[in-house]
């Protein structure tokens, strides 16, 4: 089957969940409690949705970013930053006697972040009308952490309150995580102080303050607050943590990061990245570009994992955040983890978890982290925020 006749058959069978999905919320309630319990109604109207954001997403996928028929799958990269990947389109025999043309082959182009986020919001605007009026999203937490091989648990996370309703309508649910920086001192004080400003500083926030600024501004000041604790005690220089935060509101995810510790979501199957990590990696790939470096020299560079951006300095000048905000859908996972989980992430792996409530899922990512028994395993750390 050609790209053409896979996206086309994509497409009916979205538009024939959608008209489903539609009938079904269409049917009076005193009707469908004739037909099923409400158990079995709330089941088929998420297998539903379900199907319609994994289809919606492969559409997307497949026309926005051109990729070849039957590759759908966005992999993570092992550093986090986008680079080129090649992929050769296969020659299939057609049913003319004169063998139809192939184009050579084009090599595939992994998409950026803004690509992945386009492609998620598009997808989320294919089904967000009809779903939105039925059913109101719901956010779940779940968190999972361990100390690895380490002598000392550096890693920190919170979450803003779930049980305050106000708080939620006016600031959204909030979500930190930092990983205090290895080799450097007071790693546990700095990643402890850092989460503990930036959950305080951004609940703060007033009602007229954008969330883009407000966590902008709270990250802001959660360096300083890190910076001034190794300036009193002599240490400037010598102490460092990471700093992710997510915020869901309305519906709608913000994120900001400084680091290397990463924020993905899982939407249909799919795990996409939404930070890129700030390592010296990054800048030795533009040495490459510019012709000052050769490939393999930037490939065993022995600095090309020291951090380019992190809390604990004068100013930060390296920060990922989205000013206009990422659509969420029902049965969305956004998550929080160190890099001392995140290499082991799989689109396979968040399946599994995902059909678990969420602290449980977190807890098994966790256990199939540690299940590989790496000699020097860091601390690993993941948050998870679910889209009920």
């Amino acid at each position: 089957m050609n790209r053409r006749g896979i996206i086309e058959g994509l497409a009916i069978v979205l538009l024939l969940l959608v008209i489903v999905y539609i009938g079904v919320a269409a049917i009076p309630d005193k009707q469908l409690e004739q037909l099923w319990t409400s158990e079995q109604g709330e089941i088929i109207e998420i297998a539903i949705a379900i199907g319609m954001i994994g289809f919606g997403a492969l559409l997307i996928l497949i026309i926005v970013f051109d990729l070849p028929a039957g590759n759908s799958r966005i992999s993570n990269r092992s550093h986090g930053v986008v680079e080129a990947a090649g992929a050769e389109t296969e020659s299939r025999p057609g049913v003319a006697v004169t063998p139809a043309w192939e184009p050579p082959p084009v090599p595939l182009k992994t998409p950026s972040i803004e690509q992945i986020v386009g492609a998620a919001n598009a997808a989320a605007e294919l089904i967000s009308n009809s779903r939105n009026a039925v059913i109101t999203m719901k956010v779940i937490t779940g968190h999972a952490q361990h100390i690895g091989e380490r002598e000392e648990q550096q890693d920190a996370y919170g979450f803003s309150s779930l049980d305050d309703e106000e708080a939620i309508e006016r600031h959204g649910v909030l979500a930190v995580l930092a990983d205090g920086m290895g080799g450097y001192a007071m790693g546990k004080e700095a990643g402890q102080l850092a989460v503990q400003t930036l959950l305080n500083e951004y609940i703060a926030k007033s009602a007229e303050e954008s969330i883009p600024r407000a966590l902008e501004q709270s990250l802001h000041l959660a360096n300083q607050a890190v910076y001034e604790m190794a300036l009193s005690h002599e240490l400037e220089w010598s102490v460092g943590t990471t700093l992710i935060a997510t915020v869901i509101h309305q519906g709608e995810l913000y994120w900001i990061s400084a680091g290397d510790s990463r924020i993905y979501l899982f939407r249909g199957g799919v795990l996409l990245p939404l930070t890129r990590d700030h390592i010296y990696a990054n800048r030795l790939r533009e040495y490459v570009l510019a012709g000052n470096l050769t490939q393999e020299e930037a490939e065993t560079h022995p600095e090309r994992h020291l951090l380019t951006s992190y809390l604990g300095i004068p100013r930060i000048t390296e920060i990922d955040a989205n000013q206009e905000p990422l659509h969420l859908l029902m049965g969305d996972l956004v998550i929080l983890c160190s890099d001392g989980l995140y290499d082991d992430l799989s689109d396979k792996l968040l399946e599994e978890a995902s059909c678990l409530y969420p602290p449980l899922a977190a807890a098994f990512i966790l256990q199939h982290v540690l299940a590989e028994q790496r000699p020097y395993q860091d601390n690993a750390t993941i948050a998870i925020l679910a889209c009920v």
